[in-house]
Formats: structure tokens, sequence, C-alpha cells
């Protein structure tokens, strides 16, 4: 029935069981053999050719042993065989050496395959009857060296090969061909064993798994599609996760110095506005109101006594306004009987000096009185009250009196004490020193550092969803208070320059507060510096790449 028969060789145990069952067929057929063993052309060995050529023919030596090997194998079975060695892809070389030689049978071995390999390419056996067009004998078994020999030195060969370990007998007119889709199990077969010549059904199996994978490579754009889409219109939320907890936080000191006389709060409690908080020495204070008090006592009552020296000159400046009158008249009277040489020259200049002596006096009296008027602030007759001098003493007053009350250092604000401990009795506290912190923990926000690229679309007024990495079960709900009208490096101390030219673009961080909510007052309390994930769900999505080009 078989008059040329193929046998692919590569050394392998596979392809020395196809050799010796291939030996068996051609015996009892009394058919003509040919041998081909193929080098596989891959990847490696193009690339080796590609660099130096050399990537077959270091190869070569090998496989012409093999060959070499199997040709003396079957010389020793008393076969004149013929043998080729081809380099390129297994299935193709041996259709080609088949149609060239006109074998009616090609015998190989079978070599199992992974299950996702099968997957991938399909049976092999399949994919080798595509290249070749005659029958094709798969090898499964193996036959061992005596039961082998056994069958050469008999003429019926094919009953030797149905007699291996786990063969089952085929029908008498059942060809020995076998197609390369694994056997199904039959009623007879031992467990555990494969079946020799399996069944033809199974050559089924390679369309429909060309099937599947035909529909698998058709169903992969329409994934991409659909992933496309839920990206384009996804985007409505932007999050972030650098962002903490803050609050309103102040360092408790005071304007004056002093020694820490008594602490009235323990480290973590809680205050309420206007509790004292600690209270410095007030002795030193005490003393400085006092003096002040009595600078203000004297300083009163000098501007009541300058008033009545005021009140003095006045009174002096009508009497020297009188003896300028009187002396005045004299001299007129002087002046008359002196033109009728009544009274002397002598008597007349007496009268003379005494009228300017008065004068004199008189302006003297006046310049006094407007000094006075002038300390006393122009108003001699007004209250002491208004008057500079005593202003200055009575605000001078005020202060040591200020200064007094800043000894005691009371809560600007409700909220928690920290770092209490830091502040001990009989300490010197210099005046802005910092004694402990306040920390409102009723009126928190939340700060987060967004990257430039994310506030495409967060606007103030957006709803927001912070969790925060203490509560990982809770949520809380705040809105975007404000966004920073300008980036964090603005505002740093020493500005990146780029006027040399070595300009590294870098995404730039914009500050952006959340305010949270009056509806989760009933959620943990927050602390300051706790490290949140914030959530801004501005409603828009990202759209297609042609719709941000308009």
């Amino acid at each position: 029935m078989y008059s040329r028969i193929l046998l692919a060789y590569d050394g392998s145990t596979e392809g020395r069981s196809a050799l010796r069952e291939g030996a068996l067929v051609a015996r009892r057929h009394h058919a003509k053999v040919f041998l081909l063993s193929v080098i596989t052309e891959g990847a490696g060995t193009k690339l080796s050719e590609g660099v130096g050529g050399a990537g077959v023919s270091q190869q070569l030596p090998q496989y012409e042993a093999v060959l070499r090997e199997g040709l003396e194998r079957l010389q020793a079975l008393g076969f004149d065989a013929s043998a080729r060695l081809v380099v390129g892809e297994p299935a193709e070389q041996i259709g080609a050496y088949a149609r060239e030689v006109g074998a009616d049978l090609v015998v190989v071995g079978h070599r199992r395959q992974s299950a996702l390999g099968r997957w991938w390419s399909g049976p092999r056996g399949a994919y080798l009857v595509d290249h070749i067009g005659c029958s094709l004998l798969v090898c499964r078994n193996l036959l061992s060296d005596e039961a082998f020999e056994r069958a050469m030195s008999r003429s019926d060969a094919a009953a030797v090969i149905a007699q291996a370990p786990g063969v089952r007998t085929p029908p008498p007119t059942a060809p020995a061909l076998v197609p390369s889709a694994p056997p199904t199990a039959q009623s007879g077969t031992q467990p555990g064993t494969r079946s020799a010549i399996p069944e033809p059904q199974g050559m089924a199996a390679s369309p429909r798994r060309r099937n599947l994978r035909l529909a698998l490579f058709l169903l992969l754009p329409l994934v991409l599609l659909v992933a496309a889409i839920l990206y384009v219109t996804g985007g409505r939320d932007v999050s972030i996760d650098d962002a903490y907890v803050n609050a309103e936080t102040v360092g408790l000191s005071t304007d004056v110095s002093g020694i820490v006389a008594r602490v009235a709060v323990h480290d973590n409690e809680a205050v309420q506005a206007g509790q004292v908080l600690f209270v410095l020495d007030d002795a030193p204070f005490r003393y400085a109101l006092q003096h002040a008090q009595a600078q203000l006592g004297n300083v009163r009552d000098d501007l009541l006594a300058l008033q009545a020296n005021y009140r003095s000159m006045q009174a002096q400046i009508r009497q020297a306004q009188i003896n300028v009158q009187y002396n005045s008249t004299l001299n007129k009277r002087q002046r008359a009987l002196l033109n009728v040489h009544y009274v002397s020259r002598t008597a007349f200049d007496t009268t003379q000096r005494g009228l300017q002596s008065s004068q004199q006096g008189l302006a003297a009296l006046n310049s006094q009185l407007q000094g006075m008027a002038a300390t006393l602030n122009g108003d001699p007759e007004g209250p002491v009250r208004n008057n500079p001098r005593y202003m200055a003493a009575l605000a001078q007053v005020r202060e040591a009196a200020r200064e007094l009350a800043h000894t005691v250092v009371r809560a600007p604000f409700q909220g928690i004490v920290t770092d209490v401990p830091a502040l001990t009795l009989g300490r010197y506290l210099p005046a802005s020193t910092t004694g402990f912190y306040l920390v409102d923990t009723a009126h928190a926000w939340v700060d987060a550092q967004p990257k430039e690229t994310q506030l495409t679309n967060v606007r103030a007024g957006q709803p927001v969803t912070v969790r925060v990495d203490t509560y990982p079960d809770l949520r809380w709900q705040g809105i975007v208070q404000s966004v920073s009208p300008a980036s964090s490096q603005q505002f740093s101390l020493l500005p990146a320059e780029n006027t040399s030219g070595n300009w590294v673009k870098v995404v730039q961080r914009i500050p952006l507060r959340v305010r949270f909510v009056r509806s989760t007052a009933q959620l943990p309390p927050l602390r300051a510096g706790m490290s949140v994930e914030i959530t801004v769900h501005t409603g828009h999505a990202r759209g297609w790449p042609w719709q941000h080009a308009r």
C-alpha cells in the first residue's frame, strides 16, 4: 500500500520512535525509505546569521551527526535509505520534501504540548497535515529494543506494534494512519494508557479552536473601544493624596517679661475662651503701676498750681495797667507845668522814668502770662484732664496697668493646649517667647498641594470627599473653599533661576483649601497634621482629544 515513506528524524526519543515504527511499516510494505532532519530557523539563528553569519554553521555538524546516526540505523536494518538535512520551518520543509520524493506516508514522533501551546497554535499534527498531501503516521508508543528486534524478525510487523503495551489493535480495514489530535479513551483500553492509533474525530477539534481564536481576536478591538469610551467619559473625579488637616494653631506668649508663677492647665487639656493658662510674677508690674499713678498725681497738682499762678499773673497785669495809667497822667501834668516853668526839669524826668518803668513791667507780666497759657495748652481755664502733660502721665498709668494685666495669659479661643510641660514654674519667660500651644480643633480644614495638571476643571464650591488615614472606613464631606492664585514656588525664599538657559520643566504645585461642611460634626475629631486623601467631584469628563483642541 505504501511505496515511499518519509521519516522525520531529529535524534530525540520521539524521533527514534518514529524511525522504528516507520522501519516496521516500510518492512511490511517493502517501501522505499527517505530520512529528513530539519534545523529550525528560529529568531536566535537569524540574529546570529545577521551579526556573524555562523548561526546555522555552528548547528550543522550536530545535525549531520544526528542524521548520520539515523541513516546508519536504517542501513543496519537493511534499508537503502536516502537522507537530507535542511534549514527552515519543520512542517513546511517536511511537506516540500514529501512532494519532492513523492512520499505517500510521512512518519513523525509525537511530542507533548502544554495546554497553552495547544490552545494558541492548535495540535501540531493538524498543522503538519495542512502542508503535506499524503497520509501521516504520528508515533506515540515507545518500543523496547527486544520488542523491536522481534518485530523485525517476523513478517507481520504490524501485529507486533499492536501488541505493544497500551496499544489498541485497529480494525483490519483501518490503515495505520493517525491524525495529530490526541486520542480519546475507548472501551478496552487500560487506564492511564494511550492508543497508538487515535480516532479520526480528533481532527474536528482544530477548526473549533481556530474559530475560538478568531472570535477572541475580533473581540479585542471591541474591548479596546469599550476601554477608550470608559476612559474619555471618566475623569470626573480628581484624587489628591498629598493633603493634610490644618487648624488654627497659636503659640501662647505675652509681650512682657517675667518669672512664671503658676501654670493653670495640663497637657492636652481642653480649655474655653478666656480661661487662665499661666501667670507671671506681677510684683514688678504692680510697683510700676503705683509709680505711674503717683506721677499722674504730681502732674495734676502741678497743673492746678500753674492755673492758680496764671490767675495771679492776670491780677498783677491789671495792677500794672493801673500803674501805667497813673504814671501816664502824672507825666502829662508835669509836662504842662514844665511848659509854664512851674516845675523843674528834674521833676518832669522823674515822672517820665516812672511811666516807662511801669510800661516795661506790664510788658513783662504779659509775656509771663503767655508762657503760663502755653504751659496750660492754651486753655488756662480748661479741665486738667485735657492737658498733654496730664494725658501723658495717664497713658503711663494705663500702660503699667496693661502690663500688669498681661502677666495673666488667657486662652484667645476654645481649643486644646499642647506642649504644656515646656513651660515650668520659676522659668524666666522673655517677652514674645512661646510658652506652649493652643490648637482650635473645632474649626479644621484641609490644605492640599495638587499638581497644576490636576486643576483643569477644579473650581471653588465643588463638592469634595475626604478620607482620613486615621479613620479609613469613614468619609468627610466638604467643598473647595479656594484655590491659590500662585504656585508655592512663587513664595519660596530662593526661587528657581532659569537665566542660564538650562531650563527643566517641573510640574508645579498649587495650594488648595477644602472646608468641611457642618454635617460632619458628628464624626470623630480631626487633629492638625493628619494625612488625608481628597476626591474633588468636578463633573467634567476627560473628553476626546479633538474636543480639547477646540
